[in-house]
């Protein structure tokens, strides 16, 4: 990718985001082509999806010996798969023999324990190592050098991050100041997840659908049947943040309008007294809420300069009924839906050549810090000093 662009390729496609790093008082949104063009991207996924902790997934969804979870991080092909042994592991899901996909993309269980290609029936155990290869006639073939590579692993809060890169600091230390902002909420408590569905594939930019995801400016217009009649944009403020991550909240009020409205209000305020939600966007890929009653969240992995697999993930205090279940399900699917549905709309938008992108209002300080966060990992700049509302 980023190797076998020239510098002056390199140079053009950095200048794109060469304002990221404006600070919020004169933060503009970045320009269209950035949610386009093929040379930022492909520098966006080597510098950021193959340099930083990426999250995938729930860690008790995959909680029995050989279940696996098989999808790619701009496009490197991986498995999250839980070993005989009780571990979790994040292993390469290319055979060692002629690199051919072994797993198919989604969620399963091993069988035995192995992992066996589908061309030459190379096989693996469920921590990577090899096991075998039929019809050598003799030749030995050494385990050592080729096993699978595995890459590193960090839960935090319950949801699996992998980083493909060995330099990348641990998470731990990078998200250490978000718990106190947490601990109302219980969060180890949250132990029940609901099922690993399949992504949707959103045809946008994942910028785009990262940066949807984490304001709530949108939420009076484009939400206005549904999420905005339980957690309206007039509720809404920044608690802090810089580029690593930034966290956001709002007020959760009793929804009287249509269905959809007040089962929302019934997921996220029934019977706990649940009042209010923090919003939490760790780039590049993770936007979670926490409530009293459950802790979801979406997962935006790039695919294409315009297309992004988003995965849906959620957990909760214990297993849901079906009613809860239901009102789950309903919100997925009405909130999303509308977010696909602009997020759609708004990369369309991003063909536009005679025009540029305006200012962003305060609501939008979450997305400054998630330009900060870009300008971070593309262009080197020290991210600036956590803001805190309130005390600037």
């Amino acid at each position: 990718m980023e190797g076998a662009m020239s510098r002056r390729d390199t140079e053009a496609a950095l200048e794109l985001v060469g304002d990221a790093a404006a600070p919020a008082e004169e933060a503009r949104a970045l320009p269209f082509a950035a949610y386009t063009d093929a040379r930022l991207y492909a520098l966006e996924v080597e510098r950021v999806f193959h340099g930083d902790w990426v999250a995938v997934c729930a860690e008790a969804a995959l909680a029995d010996p050989g279940d696996y979870l098989a999808f790619d991080i701009g496009g490197e092909p991986l498995a999250l798969i839980r070993g005989a042994d009780g571990e979790l592991r994040a292993l390469s899901n290319v055979c060692r023999h002629r690199g051919t996909l072994m797993l198919e993309p989604g969620v399963d269980c091993l069988e035995r324990g192995t992992i066996t290609c589908p061309y030459h029936a190379w096989s693996y155990s469920d921590s990577g190592a090899f096991r075998g290869a039929p019809y050598t006639h003799g030749l030995s073939i050494e385990g050592e050098a080729h096993s699978l590579p595995a890459f590193r692993i960090e839960v935090w809060m319950g949801v699996v991050f992998v980083c493909l890169s060995a330099d990348a600091p641990p998470l731990a230390e990078r998200l250490a100041g978000i718990a106190p902002h947490l601990a109302e909420f219980d969060m180890e408590s949250f132990a029940s997840p609901g099922p690993l569905v399949a992504p949707e594939i959103w045809a946008a930019n994942w910028k785009l659908v990262v940066e949807n995801g984490m304001e709530s400016y949108h939420l009076f217009k484009v939400h206005e049947k549904t999420l905005e009649e339980v957690t309206p944009t007039r509720g809404a403020y920044y608690l802090e943040g810089s580029a690593p991550w930034a966290l956001t909240g709002g007020e959760i009020v009793q929804g009287e309008g249509g269905l959809v409205g007040k089962l929302l209000s019934s997921l996220f305020g029934g019977g706990t007294g649940g009042d209010h939600y923090v919003l939490v966007s760790i780039p590049p890929s993770f936007v979670g809420v926490a409530t009293q009653d459950s802790w979801d969240w979406i997962i935006a992995h790039p695919v294409s300069p315009t297309s992004t697999r988003v995965f849906q993930g959620t957990l909760m205090r214990s297993a849901p009924d079906q009613v809860t279940q239901a009102i789950s399900d309903g919100y997925a699917t009405a909130f999303l839906e509308e977010d696909r549905a602009i997020c759609e709309r708004a990369q369309t938008g991003m063909a536009a050549r005679f025009s540029r992108g305006g200012r962003l209002v305060p609501l939008e300080r979450v997305v400054v810090d998630f330009h900060h966060y870009l300008a971070w990992r593309l262009l080197g700049q020290t991210p600036a000093a956590r803001y805190v509302e309130g005390k600037a």
